[in-house]
């Protein structure tokens, strides 16, 4: 679930065809489905939006009381390609089931005609040079190292994304 506070890793999966985005979660309390830090919806509708794409998302919700100390509030949902929110469970725990129409022809026909707010045609990333490069080592591999090891490398590739060096091999 972690992979979609990414939107460059849905984005692809849009450029490639996709129009459903399916996201199986379990997105945990405090950043879940409960204000003041709904991460869950907000990330959810901004996928759909951005991406054109409907967003099918399914959260675990189990409480507190049965997985100490973590709590999980469900809130799962189905979003349309504009970000409306068309289904929503609601939050808590136990299981629910979240039904809503998905119009793929509609989706088709919005991402043919429309020349506003379809982000995917507007997408210049020829203007964002930044994601031509490499900033974790490529030579790396976290599960290898110590987590010393792997904070070191972290903070490394993170000291030269933002001193605008490359981490490339030849560097």
């Amino acid at each position: 679930c972690y992979d979609w506070l990414f939107p460059e890793a849905l984005r692809q999966l849009a450029m490639n065809g996709a129009e459903v985005l399916v996201r199986v979660s379990a997105y945990m309390d405090p950043w879940n489905a409960t204000e003041p830090m709904d991460w869950w919806t907000i990330v959810n509708r901004c996928r759909a939006l951005e991406n054109m794409c409907y967003v099918v998302a399914s959260n675990q919700a189990a409480s507190l009381k049965n997985y100490p100390p973590y709590s999980w509030s469900g809130g799962s949902m189905i979003v349309d390609f504009d970000g409306r929110i068309l289904a929503k469970a609601s939050e808590g725990h136990g299981e629910k089931i979240v039904v809503a129409p998905i119009d793929i022809s509609a989706l088709r026909h919005e991402r043919g005609v429309r020349t506003g707010h379809h982000m995917l045609s507007h997408l210049r990333s020829e203007a964002y040079p930044v994601y031509q490069q490499h900033f974790y080592p490529p030579d790396s591999q976290p599960e290898e190292m110590s987590f010393e090891e792997n904070l070191v490398r972290i903070e490394t590739s993170k000291a030269r994304l933002f001193e605008g060096g490359s981490t490339d091999a030849e560097d």
